[in-house]
């Protein structure tokens, strides 16, 4: 019995926090629920000298945690990872993320 490797397998990417400042912006239905498509969006993050053209996916449980804060030529701080050809919001940033409720 042989085994095959997958030679197209996803390489890691790191999480990291970029300004993002989203172009068009568009929530679309997907077979796993609701998602946001910005295309045309730029991002920087502080050690980038000019922001780069990308574009920007949030899904899952992310939607929910960004869905308000994604808006059409407005920087907002996310916690972002390359995926393929976009980038995919992960969610807040963990200083910006809103604390648990104390109790």
């Amino acid at each position: 019995m042989t085994t095959q490797t997958n030679t197209a397998a996803r390489s890691f990417s790191p999480i990291f926090t970029a300004t993002v400042t989203p172009g068009s912006v568009s929530t679309r239905d997907g077979k796993n629920g609701k998602y946001i498509v910005s295309q045309g969006a730029t991002y920087q993050t502080e050690k980038m000298d000019a922001p780069r053209e990308i574009t920007l996916m949030a899904f899952g449980k992310c939607f929910d945690a960004v869905r308000g804060k994604i808006r059409k030529g407005r920087a907002v701080e996310l916690a972002v990872q390359f995926d393929g050809g976009t980038l995919k919001a992960i969610g807040l940033p963990r200083e910006e993320a809103p604390a648990a409720a104390e109790g």
